[in-house]
């Protein structure tokens, strides 16, 4: 199997309805269904995973509304994308060198130089760094979530984010009207990879053209962020023969989209899923407290850690 199967438009699941295409930017159209019981979006999950059993892993991604690509963060509003690209090596290349950093994250002196920057740049990425990879999840529950809280930014003297969850404004749709989609609606694009051509090692799986790093395997827990998050990061390989073709557009295999109430309704009220637990403070993510504390390294005007709050 050269792709993944992407859902069937006529598919019929109890609780779900086809509302459409969806088309990415590159041409590439896959199916939106509308979920709305959890029964329905279990199934419609399970359903994807079972049809790539042979083809390769299918991991989640939570969005508040649709976007034309898929692109890594790192080439967002880039022009010169191998100027960028030299800047992020270089950047990774100094955390490499700092022996406190190489020595909490349990990088490997022996091992594959390779290994160890895939881990490093995982690590940046689910610490806020823009990178080439993009992050997903293998738990539909933090899918969910993130398309269910929205990621604000402030900035007076430094810049800091915070998650707001998001209400349906249902006082402006009684005094103006229709509301658009992005209102009412949150997303999850089931992303399909193949399995490698060898095993996972020290969390990092690397296909022809793919590589993963699930977090959970490659960090230890001292960095609990991406621990508690399920967190996984995904990127392309870029051959000769490609020019800086990061998007993964073309490895969506369909979207589900909900309405942000019943979402609300599906998570409740635990603090298992709340932004406490989810970006733990430096109190107890002790990892992400050393990564704050190399300032002089990491703060810099395209790179540096995100501050939440």
């Amino acid at each position: 199997m050269d792709k993944g199967v992407v859902l069937n438009k006529n598919l019929k699941v109890n609780d779900t309805i086809y509302v459409g295409e969806h088309t990415f930017g590159c041409g590439h159209k896959v199916p939106v269904f509308e979920v709305n019981t959890i029964h329905g979006l279990n199934q419609l999950i399970g359903h994807v995973k079972f049809n790539n059993r042979q083809y390769g892993n299918v991991y989640y991604r939570g969005e508040c509304h649709l976007h034309d690509n898929l692109n890594p963060s790192f080439i967002r509003g880039k022009k010169n994308y191998s100027k960028a690209e030299q800047k992020l090596i270089a950047y990774m290349d100094d955390v490499l060198t700092d022996d406190e950093l190489f020595k909490n994250l349990k990088l490997s002196k022996t091992g594959d130089l390779k290994r160890n920057k895939h881990k490093i740049e995982g690590v940046l990425q689910h610490y806020g760094v823009p990178t080439r990879y993009i992050d997903v999840v293998d738990n539909h529950w933090i899918a969910l979530w993130m398309g269910l809280y929205k990621c604000k930014k402030y900035s007076i003297l430094q810049t800091y984010y915070h998650y707001e969850k998001r209400i349906i404004p249902f006082e402006e749709f009684a005094t103006k009207g229709p509301l658009e989609d992005k209102e009412f609606y949150q997303y999850i694009l089931l992303i399909g990879t193949p399995y490698g051509e060898s095993l996972k090692k020290d969390g990092v799986y690397e296909s022809e053209n793919y590589i993963e790093v699930d977090l959970r395997d490659a960090l230890p827990s001292i960095f609990l962020r991406p621990h508690a998050q399920h967190g996984i990061v995904l990127r392309k390989k870029i051959h000769e023969d490609r020019s800086y073709d990061y998007n993964m557009a073309t490895d969506v295999l369909g979207i589900l989209r909900a309405r942000i109430d019943k979402v609300s309704d599906w998570l409740g009220n635990g603090t298992l899923l709340t932004q406490d637990n989810l970006f733990p403070s430096p109190a107890y993510d002790t990892g992400y407290g050393l990564l704050l504390s190399k300032s002089e390294l990491l703060d810099r005007e395209e790179f540096s850690i995100a501050k939440y709050v």
